[in-house]
């Protein structure tokens, strides 16, 4: 079920409460909505159906004033020629040939097409001409675009995990998030805290994580995390109780550079999968009274994400990750980079 189909399974239960009691005031008040968005709901279900309570796509906008594709074309086939020239020139010099652009309107076909940039524009000119030679800065250039990506060659190679402040409830305090993935077959876990410390770093190991790996026999490698300090002390030769943890169970412990969050990209990806399908919903549709009601509703999202919901991501390409997790072969698996 994605997010669009839980928005309007809620929006329907709105209006069967209602029904129900036939009390629009009582309903409103119950689901804390205004009577302006519920008779909204109301209208589109009673013109459309179910379909109604979707979230309309918006439009793609009309662009009048947009170039024309003729003279775009003009314009990339000038680049190809004279890639070293910026959006003024370009308009100065087609007005000397009575093409009348502005030099605003070139400005923005180059920002359309990714070469407002004076090297993309060399590189766009090298890729179309007929005798094209490869430079040594073009092939750098090139590396530098692809999308970096974690390596990780079988279950238990790289486990992913970070903390994520959930938010505040109210009679319970401030919940913090242990979060992991592991990083070959995107099979997650996640627990709830009412602190970040070092204790609740590795009791979500102790917990959560490892008797998994060890139930199936996948020995956990190592552990990528950020410089929090639950995970790691900033004072020189001190000892820190989470890297002992790690030692004492054989787990290398791997840190990211500091202020770079998206070296740990794929928990911190698995961080917002967790808001916006789990406690963006979760917190509408009900009032939690203690950390273990939210923890039993967080295991069964968690059962759906690693059994039932696919995965679009790259590694997983539409699959399941419970169906990675277990196929992946260590014996076959490739050797670890030096």
């Amino acid at each position: 079920m994605t997010k669009d189909d839980r928005l309007a399974s809620y929006k329907y239960s709105v209006l069967q409460h209602a029904r129900k009691h036939n009390n629009i005031t009582y309903t409103c008040k119950v689901f804390n909505l205004s009577r302006t968005v519920y008779y909204k709901w109301l209208k589109r279900f009673s013109k459309l159906g179910y379909l109604g309570l979707q979230d309309k796509k918006k439009a793609k906008p009309k662009m009048p004033n947009q170039i024309k594709k003729d003279k775009e074309k003009i314009i990339l086939n000038y680049i190809i020629e004279y890639p070293t020239h910026g959006p003024r020139r370009i308009a100065n010099e087609l007005k000397q040939q009575n093409i009348i652009i502005s030099d605003t309107g070139v400005y923005n076909v180059l920002c359309r097409k990714q070469l407002n940039h004076r090297l993309n524009r060399l590189f766009y000119a090298q890729e179309k001409s007929d005798n094209s030679v490869v430079t040594e800065r073009y092939l750098r250039e090139v590396a530098k675009r692809k999308p970096a990506h974690i390596n990780a060659y079988y279950p238990g190679y790289l486990f992913c995990q970070d903390t994520f402040y959930v938010g505040t409830i109210k009679g319970i305090g401030r919940i913090y998030q242990q979060a992991g993935i592991d990083a070959y077959s995107s099979f997650g876990f996640a627990k709830v805290y009412t602190d970040k410390t070092a204790i609740s770093a590795i009791n979500f190991l102790k917990s959560k994580v490892l008797p998994v790996y060890k139930q199936f026999s996948i020995p956990l490698d190592r552990n990528l995390t950020d410089n929090g300090k639950e995970y790691t002390t900033h004072w020189v030769g001190s000892k820190h109780e989470y890297e002992k943890f790690l030692k004492q169970n054989r787990i290398r412990h791997t840190k990211i550079k500091p202020r770079t969050p998206q070296s740990n990209g794929i928990v911190e990806r698995f961080n917002r999968t967790l808001l916006e399908e789990f406690y963006q919903i979760a917190m509408l549709k009900k009032v939690y009274s203690s950390l273990d009601q939210l923890q039993d509703d967080l295991d069964k999202f968690i059962y759906y994400y690693n059994f039932k919901r696919t995965n679009q991501g790259y590694r997983l390409k539409g699959k399941i990750p419970y169906q990675k997790f277990f196929d992946g072969k260590r014996k076959y698996a490739l050797p670890e980079p030096r």
